[in-house]
């Protein structure tokens, strides 16, 4: 019997990489459940044929409700980083996660915090050395196996079109930073601000990354909400967010 993992994000909002290690980690052997609050409908009946089961919840509490031989709590990696480990927050956070399952976005922080963590749960949980794990965490994106349990969960159609499962707010703004510099620096408390102001459908998209140099001509970001009145004040949170050197 493959072993039985739970994962359960110590964000707030939970990190893109809880969503996006979940169907690797199943397509690499062992049998996964996961925490996600939010917007995402999904069918825990589906575990038998997906070695994937996701549950409603976030926070403490919820460790107790997994029923997993061993929870891992998924951070920022290295676990101290303010900043997102992807590109998004809310409900852009989905669209990233599809883009790396099938292979457009991959490179990326994403990326990267995908094959090192899962990585380390293989290896932690003996199930394979740390080589070994690298090459099934690898292999289970490259494969598509991955894309697979992901699309058995969440229908195959979301993996053309993941905003019929999570539509972006149709007012939109990119965001400029206030003037030229190299970005130092992300502050996660008016990041997390602008997100809660943009609203339950709101997302932050294309969030550019450590060492980027800001131009009027390059978005630092892409806000989505559903007026332009939240997106004003998310816009004016998240410039205060901005580290430039």
């Amino acid at each position: 019997m493959p072993a039985t993992i739970g994962l359960l994000s110590t964000e707030q909002p939970p990190t893109a990489l809880v969503l996006a290690l979940a169907p690797v980690l199943a397509a690499s052997g062992v049998q996964v459940v996961a925490a996600l609050d939010d917007f995402l409908a999904f069918d825990i009946d589906r575990r038998s044929t997906a070695g994937l089961m996701l549950l409603p919840g976030s926070g403490p509490a919820m460790a107790e409700r997994i029923p997993a031989e061993r929870v891992f709590w998924i951070g920022e990696p290295p676990f101290t980083r303010d900043l997102p480990v992807g590109r998004t927050l809310g409900k852009a956070r989905f669209h990233e996660v599809v883009g790396l399952l099938n292979g457009r976005a991959s490179g990326g922080n994403l990326h990267r915090a995908v094959l090192e963590t899962g990585a380390f749960i293989l290896s932690g949980m003996r199930i394979f050395d740390q080589t070994s794990a690298g090459y099934a965490i690898d292999g289970a994106l490259k494969s598509g196996t991955a894309a697979e349990r992901f699309a058995a969960m969440f229908g195959q159609e979301v993996m053309s079109e993941p905003g019929l499962l999570a539509p972006l707010g149709p007012t939109r703004r990119d965001v400029i930073a206030p003037r030229r510099g190299t970005i130092s620096g992300w502050t996660t408390g008016p990041m997390r601000a602008a997100l809660l102001a943009l609203g339950g459908g709101g997302a932050i998209g294309r969030i550019v990354p450590v060492g980027t140099t800001t131009s009027p001509r390059r978005p630092v970001a892409r806000l989505y909400g559903s007026d332009a009145e939240r997106v004003e004040r998310a816009e004016t949170l998240l410039v205060d967010a901005l580290q430039l050197a």
